[in-house]
């Protein structure tokens, strides 16, 4: 036989601690970045807030064609792309074309 009943249980028991220690300590959620008072995100900088999700699918589209990449965040005021500061100023350029 493998193992005995005792040893089994044993692991088992201890298996299920880890995992309660795990959860307890990781397992608070996501912690997102908080905008800052202009509204950026960490490294990342807003280039344009509208408020529907189309609007943002729109833009984000045209700025992939363009090989900008760029993220959404939606917020309070709308939905938000945001880009790498590298990114920002192609980002604002290929915009203000829209």
């Amino acid at each position: 036989m493998v193992g005995s009943i005792g040893e089994i249980l044993l692991a088992i028991a201890l298996i299920i601690l880890l995992a309660g220690v795990l959860r307890w300590t990781f397992g608070r959620g996501p912690q997102g970045a908080l905008p800052d008072e202009t509204g950026d995100l960490g490294l990342l900088e807003t280039v344009a807030v509208v408020p529907t999700r189309e609007a943002a699918d729109l833009l984000v589209a045209k700025l992939a064609r363009e090989k900008v990449r760029v993220t959404l965040s939606h917020g309070v005021e709308g939905w938000r792309l945001l880009a790498f500061p590298g990114d920002a100023d192609d980002a604002r350029v290929v915009l203000r074309g829209t």
